[in-house]
C-alpha cells in the first residue's frame, strides 16, 4: 500500500477551503491509514480527537438501530409507519394545486429508502404549530407526528427524496420500544463497538473538543459564530437524520463493522451479515431513481437503507456494492465488504458544494488507488 497520493491531496485542501480534515483507513480489522491535515480552531493544529457535528452521517447509526431492532423482533421494517406514530394513518399528499390523501400506505421501509414523501424544511406549518403547542420542547416522537400534519409530495413509495423521512424513523424506533433514539443508539451500537463521545446532546467537556465550524459565503470562508446544530436545539429531540456529534475513532468502528458483515474490531456482532445486504440494496427505481439522480454528486450510484450503493463500476475505483453516506459538513463514510475495508473522512465546512461533487470522489478513487499500490 502507498497512500502518499492521499495523503498530498489532503494536505491541499487548505487551499480549496478546508481549514482541516481527518481521514483514518481501516482493512480488516486493521488500521492501515492515518492522516490529518490543517488547523482544528484557528492557530491550532489537527490532533485527531477533534469532534464533528455529523450531520447526516448520523442515518448510519440509525439505520442501524431499525435493523437491529427488526433482528430482534421488535419491528419489521414492512409495517405501516402508523402502527408506531399513528399521525400516519390519514396522510395527505400535495397533487399541483390541490391536496387529496395518500394512496398508499407508507412503511418504515419507505422512511429508510427516502421514498416516503416527507419534506426537507422544519419551516412548515405543520411544524411551527407543533412547535408552539410543545412550547418548543418537541421530543422525537412528537416532532415526528408533527411532519404527518404537512402534506406529502408524493406517495409513499412512488419517489425519492432526501429529507426528513429519517428523523421520522427514529421516531419509529423510539416509539415502538420505548426507549429514547439516543439510548437505542447507546444500548445497540455505541457501547458493544466501544465508540465513545457519541452524542446527540454534547456536553461542556465535548463541545470544547469542536473543531470549529465554516461555511462558504460569497467565495469567501467564514467561521460560524456559534458553532451550533440546529437540530439539536431542544434537549428531548433525537434527530435520526443529523443529530450526532462525533469523531472519526469512534465512527471508524462502525464503519468497520459493517465492512466485516456486522461484527466489530472488538468481536462484537451489531448485525447479521445478511442485514447488512439488505442495507445495501438498492432500492430505487423508475421515477424514484431520477429524482435520485438529480443528487448529482453521487454519480454511479444508487439508495439503499439510509446508503448510497456503487450500481456502475465505470463511476469509480471502488468495487460494485461500495456503500456508505456522507454529512452536511463533509463527514463521510466508506464501507467495502468485498475487500473489508472501511475509511472516515471528517472536516468542519457546512454545505460546501464542491465537497461532494469534488472532494469526495477523489479522495475516493486515490484511497483505492493506495490500496492497490506497492510501496
Amino acid at each position: 500500500m502507498n497512500f502518499s497520493k492521499l495523503t498530498l491531496y489532503l494536505d491541499q485542501l487548505k487551499e480549496k477551503n478546508i481549514p482541516g480534515c481527518d481521514m483514518v483507513i481501516w482493512m480488516n480489522h486493521r488500521e492501515v491509514y492515518r492522516h490529518q491535515a490543517g488547523e482544528a480552531r484557528p492557530g491550532i493544529p489537527m490532533g485527531g480527537h477533534e469532534q464533528y457535528w455529523l450531520y447526516s452521517l448520523t442515518k448510519l447509526v440509525t439505520m442501524t438501530v431499525l435493523l437491529k431492532l427488526e433482528e430482534m423482533g421488535e419491528i419489521s421494517i414492512r409495517e405501516p409507519v402508523s402502527k408506531y406514530l399513528p399521525a400516519y394513518a390519514e396522510l395527505s399528499v400535495r397533487d399541483g394545486e390541490r391536496i387529496r390523501p395518500a394512496r398508499t400506505v407508507m412503511t418504515i421501509e419507505h422512511l429508510m429508502s427516502m421514498q416516503g414523501g416527507l419534506g426537507s424544511s422544519f419551516d412548515t406549518p405543520g411544524i411551527n404549530t407543533g412547535m408552539k403547542r410543545y412550547h418548543g420542547r418537541a421530543d422525537t416522537v412528537q416532532m415526528a407526528e408533527c411532519f404527518a400534519t404537512d402534506p406529502l409530495l408524493f406517495d409513499p413509495g412512488e419517489g425519492f427524496r432526501y429529507g426528513l423521512c429519517h428523523d421520522a424513523a427514529g421516531a419509529v424506533a423510539a416509539a415502538a420500544t420505548g426507549i429514547p433514539l439516543r439510548d437505542l443508539a447507546k444500548n445497540l451500537v455505541f457501547d458493544p463497538l466501544g465508540m465513545k463521545n457519541m452524542t446527540f446532546h454534547p456536553d461542556e467537556s465535548q463541545k470544547a473538543q469542536l473543531a470549529s465550524c465554516w461555511y462558504i459565503e460569497n467565495g469567501v470562508l467564514t467561521e460560524e459564530e456559534n458553532h451550533l446544530n440546529e437540530v439539536c436545539s431542544m434537549p428531548e429531540y433525537d434527530s435520526g437524520g443529523g443529530g450526532l456529534m462525533g469523531n472519526v475513532d469512534a465512527m471508524i468502528l462502525l464503519a468497520d463493522a459493517l465492512a466485516n458483515g456486522g461484527v466489530g474490531q472488538n468481536g462484537q456482532r451489531i448485525l447479521k451479515a445478511e442485514t447488512i445486504e439488505n442495507m445495501r440494496t438498492n432500492r430505487q427505481f423508475g421515477p424514484a431513481m431520477e429524482d435520485f439522480k438529480r443528487v448529482r454528486h453521487k454519480r454511479g450510484y444508487g439508495y439503499g437503507l439510509g446508503v448510497r450503493t456503487l450500481l456502475d463500476p465505470e463511476a469509480s475505483e471502488s468495487p460494485i456494492g461500495e456503500f456508505g453516506w456522507d454529512g452536511a459538513a463533509g463527514a463521510w463514510a466508506l464501507m467495502d465488504p468485498l475487500n473489508h475495508v472501511a475509511a472516515v473522512y471528517a472536516q468542519h465546512v457546512l454545505d460546501y458544494l464542491d465537497t461532494y461533487y469534488v472532494f469526495h470522489p477523489a479522495i475516493r478513487d486515490l484511497m483505492y488507488q493506495g490500496l492497490r499500490q506497492q510501496e
